[in-house]
């Protein structure tokens, strides 16, 4: 099968830095390839995963451009890119960008749904299936998410046509391991409420360690850093700059745990697959997708509020590193997530063709 997969301008494939959804379509761009098919990348020209690449733009733009620019350069190349896919003969188009394409598009339309049920997504993606587009959740509890809020404003659980769930995938055999670990926790995260760092402060001092945080702070952030976070500072915390991909991993690698403070709904998670790639347990709130992505007792504790936290991963040593990499192998690889959306590929073209959807 020949897959079209469109990336957003803004970061390259896979990134410098941040970037959590070209992280999962670099991985996607490589297990496909391992399960046989045929990619057709639609990204920044700067891109270096190792698949055909059809440049949109010469490097990677936007972040530095005023919301309106954004959104224009945004409908500029989601046209370009979904005539791309048409022109270079793909027979599905992956898309990662919630482009509104027109209607009567002759191409399937597979579309990952990255972000939380907010009501102008809700509201995009029912016009969407309306148009013939499929939805893939990266978590159960994510599309459960998006067919009760698709009941409360489009009046019907089914107005997004969802065609099935598949969590993002991890490059296990391109990732660290250690054994023998370091004694501190590690937060990694955006400085805000959702994800909650000084959560993460908290509950390293109850248990008595050390806690690294990579915690980007950038200017809307920077509020909550001061009114949270920083008077909770001190000499068991050490605050680290933001952070390279290399960077990540030897941390995520040496870690004796990871705690995963985030309070709300979080859709998925990528961090806690990647911590668990590099043999480290995760100690996460029981809420968002973490249920689905952390074995409990196995790969990591799941746990309530911040003093379960506190006990757990005063614990996570007793877990075996080996354990917590072979489950992210066997459930989270590429190999694993492109079958699975192979099927929902293979559906929706039967569909097409006037078969069951």
């Amino acid at each position: 099968m020949k897959i079209a997969l469109i990336a957003p301008p803004w970061y390259p494939i896979p990134p410098v830095g941040y970037g959590g959804i070209e992280i999962v379509v670099a991985d996607l761009a490589t297990g496909y390839q391992q399960a046989g098919n045929e990619v057709l990348l639609i990204a920044p020209g700067d891109s270096t995963v190792a698949a055909p690449l059809f440049p949109i733009v010469p490097h990677h733009l936007g972040l530095e451009l005023s919301a309106e620019e954004q959104e224009r350069l945004r409908q500029d190349c989601g046209r370009r890119q979904f005539q791309a896919a048409i022109e270079q003969g793909a027979q599905v188009v992956h898309d990662h960008t919630d482009f509104d394409h027109p209607r009567g598009y002759p191409l399937p339309v597979v579309r990952t749904i990255h972000g939380p049920a907010a009501e102008r997504l809700v509201r995009l993606y029912g016009r969407q299936t309306d148009a013939g587009d499929h939805f893939v959740g990266i978590s159960s509890r994510q599309r459960q998410l998006f067919r009760e809020a698709s009941e409360k404003m489009l009046g019907s659980a089914d107005a997004i046509g969802f065609a099935g769930v598949v969590h993002n995938p991890m490059d296990v055999a391109a990732t660290p391991f250690r054994s023998q670990k370091e004694h501190f926790a590690l937060f990694i995260g955006r400085c805000d409420w959702e994800k909650n760092p000084d959560g993460a402060i908290r509950v390293a001092r109850a248990a008595g360690m050390k806690l690294k945080m990579a915690l980007r702070v950038n200017n809307y952030e920077r509020p909550y850093f001061e009114e949270h976070v920083e008077p909770l500072l001190g000499p068991d915390v050490e605050l680290l700059p933001e952070i390279t991909p290399a960077q990540k991993f030897e941390l995520l690698a040496a870690a004796e745990v990871v705690l995963f403070t985030s309070q709300w709904e979080e859709p998925f998670g990528l961090v806690m697959t990647e911590a668990g790639a590099c043999g480290t347990p995760v100690v996460a709130f029981a809420r968002g997708a973490a249920p689905e992505v952390i074995a409990d007792g196995l790969t990591g504790f799941l746990v309530d509020d911040e003093d379960q936290m506190a006990a757990a991963a005063a614990k996570a040593d007793t877990l075996d590193p080996y354990a917590c990499r072979r489950y992210v192998e066997e459930n989270f690889s590429p190999r694993v997530a492109a079958e699975k959306y192979v099927r929902v590929f293979e559906a929706v073209l039967a569909e097409r063709e006037g078969g069951p959807r």
